[in-house]
């Protein structure tokens, strides 16, 4: 590359200079700064709360700055919405998405911008598709235009916003246009993780990316320069090449971690009390008859692939779907299938792999989610009393450290790792026995992960049994006491995962695929 190239991508494209931010009580930004380059991919990272999504909210207009400049190609600019910043050539996909379900990929597309298909006064419908099919070929996306949102997966959902930014980019003449994209691998399977970067990396010719994630090792396999924020405050940004992943979890939660990173030296022999028996559970069409126990504080792992039908098998255990066949045991009492309000009663507690739609009450306060399944048991005289539930929503919120400025907090203004956290108190409150984890770490920092690792060996340690199916191999090899393999609909394999027999990561893979 030439000296005139070099420069070129070294050009700023945005930059945000000593910007500030204070909220009721908090600093959410303390003089941050971020400077986003012609042509390059950067990775934002830091732990929930770090202040990533409110710098991002003010690059997009969002919210307003409380001090400091944004400058656009070296000249300073106030970005009154998010409106103004797409006319700029700034747009964002944000993590839980913000196309309209029910209306097809091309009307998405060019939703409140029909007016460039407009031809002596009518719509042209014909040249809106054409365009369309032009755009997803460019991503690499072969999809019926006229399909609904609803009907295409979370990948192609993810493509299809991208494509609408670059589009509006065009429509407002930016060469360059800025990306941000918050958490987008978050519910990708593997091989389409692999997909969307590589369609990054062909983008990032003509745009320049924000990413925002909190797997650090594709952040380091795919930026070009990594920016660390904690606590609202820059701490450093680094190129990819000089990157170690361990440095740089190191240097977001502000403390070294343990080389033990799901604290396998805190394992427990299974207890000799059954806590859960499952003997020739069924569904037609989505898992074969198998049969397991889970022992009183043991983990159990549960990994295949996705269509090998472990998801069901958690989902008629917690009552979400009625089995067709066999039997669910917990504590030596039988539970009816497809109940699960029986199963709750029982204290069967499933944490979901949704959190935010399923697991919570977002706007509901930590109080009351914690006390939700409780509300019987903190009754006097025949009414709720006020103090009883203060004070079991106190004792949870310690006991599971949730960091919350209160118990009255509205939960849809946690953090993730905090949500999840408080997901967790509500079952514990209610007595619970054994828990499904669905993905317990998901969209949670690196600093939360270790928190809810200590979490789950300390309730294994008061005798509450774990199922858990996990974002990587690595974490259920990690946390779990035994793994059970299923594949192709089947249970195929039974696993020892005491801290001296742990499979490598290989042995499992050559099992699943």
């Amino acid at each position: 590359m030439n000296d005139t190239s070099n420069r070129a991508n070294q050009e700023a494209m945005l930059a945000l200079c000593q910007i500030t931010k204070e909220f009721p009580g908090v600093v959410a930004l303390d003089r941050v700064d971020l400077t986003i380059r012609r042509n390059e991919l950067v990775g934002l990272v830091g732990e929930n709360g770090a202040g990533k999504s409110v710098l991002m909210k003010i690059m997009i207009g969002l919210i307003q700055p409380d001090g400091g400049t944004i400058k656009l190609h070296g000249e300073p600019i106030t970005l009154k919405n998010p409106s103004d910043a797409i006319k700029n050539g700034i747009g964002m996909v944000f993590q839980d998405g913000s196309l309209v379900r029910n209306l097809s990929v091309v009307e998405n597309l060019f939703l409140c911008h029909e007016t460039a298909f407009r031809r002596f006064g009518l719509l042209s419908v014909r040249s809106m598709r054409a365009a369309a099919r032009e755009l997803l070929t460019q991503m690499k996306l072969h999809i019926d235009v006229d399909l609904p949102v609803a009907e295409i997966s979370p990948a192609e959902r993810q493509m299809v916003e991208i494509a609408r930014l670059l589009w509006l980019s065009e429509l407002y003449e930016h060469d360059n246009p800025v990306l941000i994209l918050d958490e987008p691998t978050t519910v990708l399977a593997d091989k389409e993780r692999e997909t969307l970067f590589s369609i990054l990396q062909d983008i990032k010719k003509q745009a320049s990316i924000v990413l925002i994630s909190h797997r650090l090792q594709e952040i380091v396999e795919n930026c070009n320069r990594i920016v660390i924020l904690k606590d609202g405050k820059n701490v450093t940004e680094m190129a990819t090449s000089e990157a170690r992943l361990l440095k740089v979890e190191q240097l977001m939660v502000g403390h070294s971690f343990s080389a033990d990173r799901f604290h396998e030296d805190e394992q427990r022999t299974r207890g000799e009390k059954e806590i859960l028996r499952v003997e020739n559970l069924s569904k037609a069409g989505f898992f074969e008859p198998l049969s397991f126990t889970v022992g009183e504080g043991e983990i159990v792992g549960l990994i295949g692939l996705v269509g090998s039908g472990k998801e069901e098998v958690c989902k008629c255990l917690a009552g979400l779907e009625k089995a067709d066949t066999g039997s669910i045991a917990l504590d030596g009492r039988k539970l009816p299938r497809g109940s699960p309000s029986s199963t709750v009663r029982a204290g069967l507690g499933h944490i979901p792999i949704d959190r935010r739609s399923e697991g919570l009450a977002l706007m509901m306060n930590v109080a009351e989610n914690v006390n939700l399944l409780v509300l019987n048991r903190l009754k006097a005289g025949g009414f709720l009393s006020p103090a009883r539930e203060r004070k079991n929503a106190h004792h949870w919120v310690a006991e599971c450290q949730i960091k919350t400025p209160s118990i009255a907090t509205l939960c849809s203004n946690l953090s993730g790792g905090n949500q999840q956290k408080t997901v967790i108190s509500k079952w514990l409150s209610s007595r619970v026995r054994l828990l499904i984890l669905d993905h317990p770490t998901r969209g949670v920092d690196v600093g939360a992960k270790d928190e809810i690792y200590k979490l789950m060996r300390k309730l294994a340690k008061e005798g509450i049994g774990m199922l858990i199916m996990c974002d990587t191999i690595e974490e259920d090899i990690g946390l779990a006491d035994r793994i059970l393999v299923m594949k192709d609909s089947r249970l195929v394999k039974e696993i020892d995962s005491s801290p001296n027999k742990k499979p490598t990561p290989q042995d499992i893979i050559g099992l699943i695929v």
